[in-house]
C-alpha cells in the first residue's frame, strides 16, 4: 500500500515519512523555505503490510504554477504505480491556517472527489497536547469548527505523532487506520487482497 504524505510545508511530512519508515531516509530540517522540493518514495515492512511511503512537497501552495503542480501530481502517480493508496493528511496539532480550511476541495481537485474515503488525518507535535494533558479525543471536540468538519469528513481518521520519538505504538495507530481504509473501500481492498481476473463482464477474484 502507498501512504501518500500531503500537508503544507512546515507540517512536518518529511519527519513522519522517517518515523513510519524508522530510518532517516528524507531530509527533514527547520527552514524559512521549503525543504521537500520532489516527491521522494520509501519502503518498509509493518505488521506484515509493505508499506511505500510517498513524501511530498507543499502541492496546496496557491503561489505555486499548474505546470509546476500538475508535474509533481504525475510523478506522484508514477511512484504510487498500481498499489492501492492511503492519502495522509499531516497537519500540525497547534497550528491550523487559513490556507488548510479548504484542504479538502484542494485535494478532491488533485485526486478525485472521493479521497476524503482514501484520508487519514496525521497531527504532528503531539507533545504539545501532552504538556496540556490533553487526549486526541478533547481535542477534537474542542478544535475549530472547520478542522472538526475536516476530521469528520475523513470519517473520523486521526492519529497524533510525536517525531522526536521512536514510539512504534504511533504506527501501530497509524497502520490500524491505514488498514480500515483499505477494507471500506472495496477496489482498494479487492487489489492488495486478491488477484483479479476480468473475464468479459465478470469480475474475478481469488487470494493470493
Amino acid at each position: 500500500v502507498n501512504l501518500v504524505l500531503l500537508g503544507m510545508s512546515g507540517t512536518g511530512k518529511s519527519s513522519t515519512g522517517n518515523s513510519i519508515l524508522g530510518e532517516k531516509l528524507f531530509l527533514a530540517k527547520s527552514s524559512s523555505k521549503p525543504v521537500t522540493t520532489m516527491c521522494q518514495l520509501g519502503k518498509t515492512m509493518i505488521n506484515g503490510l509493505h508499506v511505500r511511503v510517498i513524501d511530498t512537497p507543499d502541492m496546496f501552495d496557491d503561489d505555486m504554477e499548474s505546470s509546476v503542480r500538475d508535474k509533481l501530481l504525475k510523478n506522484c502517480t508514477n511512484l504510487c504505480g498500481s498499489h492501492p493508496r492511503v492519502f495522509v493528511l499531516v497537519l500540525q496539532v497547534s497550528r491550523f491556517t487559513d490556507g488548510e480550511r479548504d484542504i479538502l476541495t484542494k485535494l478532491k481537485k488533485m485526486f478525485g472527489r472521493k479521497v476524503s474515503e482514501q484520508t487519514i488525518i496525521l497531527f504532528t507535535h503531539g507533545d504539545d497536547l501532552s504538556r496540556a494533558a490533553m487526549s486526541l479525543k478533547t481535542f477534537l471536540h474542542q478544535c475549530q469548527p472547520d478542522l472538526r468538519e475536516i476530521a469528520e469528513m475523513c470519517g473520523g481518521r486521526c492519529v497524533l505523532f510525536e517525531n522526536k520519538d521512536s514510539d512504534t505504538g504511533q504506527v501501530e495507530d497509524l497502520i490500524d487506520n491505514v488498514k480500515e481504509v483499505l477494507a471500506d473501500n472495496s477496489e482498494a481492498s479487492c487489489e492488495s487482497d486478491y488477484v483479479c481476473q476480468k473475464k468479459s463482464s465478470e469480475h474475478v477474484c481469488r487470494p493470493h
